[in-house]
């Protein structure tokens, strides 16, 4: 009887050990198994499934780079609704110390995005500075986009290529305000506004009557304008009567090479000299071409491949009017020419300091500044030699280089010493 009775305890001892155990597990599993769920909802890799987990890792990743587009595109409409409108505007410079913009002595515009879409300021140091354009209402036709050249329209300020293909315009900018930005005043001209070959502008230049010229990759024309000050600046000319029967649309002052073979087969670059005539690169033809912009008519050839040129991109006179400065990215190379006797000196190759993708040009007293769109550097040469700087002027630039010009206009040519061979 007691061996019957120990048996029954033993075994109700067991069963209820087997409840209590059952309740344990049944109230600690679903705890114990939660961090496991955890990681599988934070995508992490099933090595049972591996495609299935990789999928779900690039779910991640989409829907990621989706939050961080709309975030970008979110601090791309602040910054346009900012007057500032650029994050360098509070980078210190390559000196180690901050300046404000009204500090710049260079303006400098540059290719690709966002940095392709404003003009951008440079201390006398090579220092960036920021954005210095003031946003454009949409009622406007909206920011610049693309920008290209520059050119200087007396103390009023300057003249800016929006260079978009849908959108070509060329903008004007007021004088700077007491924190360095430039204010939008008005669409000088536009492709809407009755200037068909007006498409994906490159440079600019003026008259000494102030005549505007622009250069126009997509049509390969040169379109003039009737300058600031005008009765009605920003205007079309009328085509002259020397080339009217090509049958061109208003203000085109330089045709194509379909249209005529006096025309261009792939422009670039422009410049007036003090002769008045106006200096086109015609990059397709590895020539610089001379025309009368009164008369559209051709005059001569200044340089061309017999001369060592490939593809000239810029050319920029000195303040003499007569010498000019040439870059070509085929070569790639530094010319200098005097317009008045022809004569053509290499002034800089890459094995004297010309960078591999020369571009912009400027100059001030003293040195000639060049463009490197491989490195996206400003390159410093010495006018009187040639002589390269050992540093780039401005280095590590958001991008690659485009048009740079003085933030006030140069020196009269009596107040500039004559060139010497490098």
């Amino acid at each position: 009887m007691k061996e019957r009775n120990s048996t029954q305890s033993h075994s109700f001892k067991s069963f209820n050990v087997l409840i209590i155990t059952t309740l344990f597990f049944a109230a600690f599993l679903p705890f114990a198994c939660k961090p496991i769920s955890e990681m599988e909802a934070q995508g992490a890799p099933d090595e049972s499934n591996y495609d299935g987990g990789k999928k779900d890792k690039d779910k991640s990743k989409d829907k990621s780079k989706d939050k961080q587009g709309e975030q970008s595109s979110e601090a791309t409409s602040a910054n346009a609704a900012d007057k500032t409108g650029s994050d360098a505007d509070n980078r210190k410079g390559a000196h180690g110390h901050d300046q404000p913009k009204t500090a710049a002595k260079w303006y400098i515009t540059m290719h690709g995005e966002p940095s392709g879409n404003t003009v951008h300021a440079l201390s006398g140091e090579g220092e960036m500075l920021g954005n210095i354009l003031e946003p454009i209402a949409k009622s406007a036709g909206g920011d610049a986009k693309g920008v290209r050249g520059m050119l200087h329209t007396g103390e009023h300020g300057i003249l800016l290529v929006s260079a978009s293909m849908d959108n070509t315009r060329l903008l004007r900018y007021g004088a700077p305000t007491s924190d360095g930005t430039l204010p939008f005043e008005s669409v000088f001209a536009s492709k809407e506004l009755s200037d068909p070959n007006l498409v994906h502008s490159y440079a600019l230049a003026v008259g000494a009557d102030g005549t505007v010229y622009a250069s126009n990759q997509d049509t390969n024309t040169v379109t003039a304008y009737e300058g600031i000050g005008t009765a009605h600046p920003g205007q079309p000319v009328p085509v002259p009567a020397e080339i009217v029967g090509l049958g061109i649309p208003v203000g085109t002052i330089v045709p194509r090479a379909q249209v005529s073979p006096q025309g261009i087969t792939e422009i670039r670059g422009i410049a007036i000299g003090a002769d008045g005539l106006l200096y086109v690169c015609d990059r397709g033809a590895s020539q610089v071409v001379v025309f009368d912009p009164k008369t559209g008519l051709r005059k001569s050839v200044l340089a061309d491949a017999t001369n060592g040129l490939k593809h000239p991109i810029q050319l920029l006179f000195a303040p003499d009017g007569f010498t000019v400065y040439l870059t070509d990215n085929g070569v790639p190379a530094i010319f200098r020419i005097n317009v008045k006797t022809g004569d053509i000196i290499l002034f800089a190759n890459t094995a004297t300091g010309c960078p591999p993708l020369p571009s912009s040009l400027a100059l001030d007293n003293e040195h000639l500044y060049v463009g490197d769109r491989k490195k996206k550097q400003i390159i410093r040469f010495k006018i009187a030699n040639g002589e390269c700087d050992k540093k780039p002027f401005a280095d590590s630039l958001p991008d690659a280089p485009e048009f740079m010009i003085p933030s006030t206009p140069m020196p009269p040519a009596s107040k500039v010493q004559p060139t010497t061979t490098p």
